[in-house]
């Protein structure tokens, strides 16, 4: 077998804007400097206290769960490729504002509205691919755009952590330049993949689909409890590190192993998770992001806290390659920008919720947040469990029809 047939046989046969889409994430990603560093850059450059940071960082999460809702009916009303388009072509002037601001009303501002435009345009990506990609390669396609984000993401902190040594600024202006070469690819390479408005003609809107969908809110209930514990990883995990005497480069250096266990077996998992039941993979998805925040409650060296990461970027995997083509499913033709935006909004709730409360609880109970993690991980594991046979069975029924 040649080394084309090898990738071939996990990457698929996927259309040209699909890989163009890759590239663009993958490129974005490897400059997305800021959100991982942001608490550190608020409590060392800003003088903020780990509070107030954590507000800030909120303010990215109360943006974004407004946005994806916001992004997600305007990429069924107005199609994928304009939401996009909008949405990196908008948001740099922000990002750099943030960089920028010199008070914290500013910071919090520039924070709130960055993440309001720039979130717009996940939740028109994911329903892009929905439209590009048949619906047995969707779990792959989802699996490799995953893998593009955390193939960038493996160096980006790395190189985040040089850079940041030298100037914060550059910080911002580096990640403000590459969503601007996103929308480039966008605009060059990616069409538009929306349903031309008559084929929706006659169908509910979505306010009603959205009532009869008990099973949707189920899952991002879930999804939010598993975005909360991850968000720890990017707000709490940094602080912790520092209060036992590890600062920012050795932070860089192990959350850099998210990303670089990713890239090694993200290839791979979207293809072998495939052959699974969706609500069991998410189950044990989040048994093991529990089980590795945990991990941190007995962490304080480089090791420690090495391990703990290991163990939940697992689940993070296996939760990222098998959620997004779920709602895929659920999701009539006509909505499935709306889907996206339901299943994206949990992750900006999950913001404005995670660092407020990890900071919170790391304050005033220490280790007790990472049992915390550990208990919020088992839960929405047997949630899973619970609701797995009604979600199989209308995943059997989005196969068939």
């Amino acid at each position: 077998m040649t080394t084309w047939r090898l990738v071939s046989s996990f990457t698929g046969d996927l259309p040209r804007p699909f890989w163009v889409m890759w590239w663009g994430t993958f490129l974005n990603r490897l400059c997305g400097f800021v959100v991982p560093f942001l608490t550190l850059f608020l409590t060392s450059q800003r003088d903020l206290s780990p509070v107030q940071a954590a507000v800030a960082v909120s303010a990215l999460g109360l943006g974004g769960f407004v946005s994806q809702l916001l992004g997600g009916v305007l990429a069924d009303r107005w199609g994928r490729r304009r939401v996009m388009l909008l949405a990196l072509t908008l948001s740099p002037p922000f990002l750099l504002a943030l960089g920028l601001a010199p008070t914290y009303p500013l910071i919090l501002g520039s924070a709130f509205l960055f993440a309001l435009l720039g979130d717009m345009y996940r939740p028109a990506a994911n329903a892009a691919i929905a439209d590009l990609v048949a619906p047995e390669e969707r779990t792959r396609a989802y699996g490799l755009m995953y893998w593009a984000v955390n193939l960038g993401f493996a160096f980006a902190p790395i190189l985040a952590g040089l850079i940041a040594a030298r100037s914060y600024t550059l910080l911002f202006v580096v990640d403000a330049a590459t969503l601007l070469l996103y929308a480039l690819f966008v605009g060059v390479g990616v069409p538009e993949t929306r349903a031309p408005a008559g084929r929706g003609a006659g169908q509910p809107g979505a306010l009603a689909v959205l009532r009869r969908e008990p099973l949707l809110f189920t899952f991002a209930a879930l999804t939010l409890l598993f975005a909360v514990v991850m968000n720890q990883g990017y707000v709490t995990l940094p602080l912790a590190m520092r209060q036992d005497g590890l600062g920012e480069g050795t932070y860089g250096w192990v959350i850099a192993l998210n990303g670089l266990l990713i890239v090694s077996v993200g290839l791979f998992s979207a293809r072998f998770l495939g052959r699974f039941p969706a609500p069991a993979v998410l189950s044990v998805a989040l048994g093991l992001t529990g089980v590795g925040f945990g991990l941190n409650a007995l962490a304080d060296t480089v090791p420690g806290y090495a391990l703990a990461v290991l163990v939940w970027t697992f689940g993070e995997v296996a939760q990222a390659a098998v959620a997004p083509g779920v709602v895929a499913a659920l999701a009539p033709v006509h909505l499935r920008g709306t889907y996206a935006g339901v299943l994206g909004a949990t992750w900006g709730l999950s913001g404005l919720i995670a660092p407020a409360l990890g900071g919170w609880a790391l304050g005033r109970y220490g280790d007790g947040v990472w049992w915390g993690c550990l208990v919020a991980g088992l839960l929405g594991a047997l949630g899973f469990l619970r609701v797995s046979g009604p979600l199989r069975r209308r995943l059997a029924q989005a196969e068939q029809a």
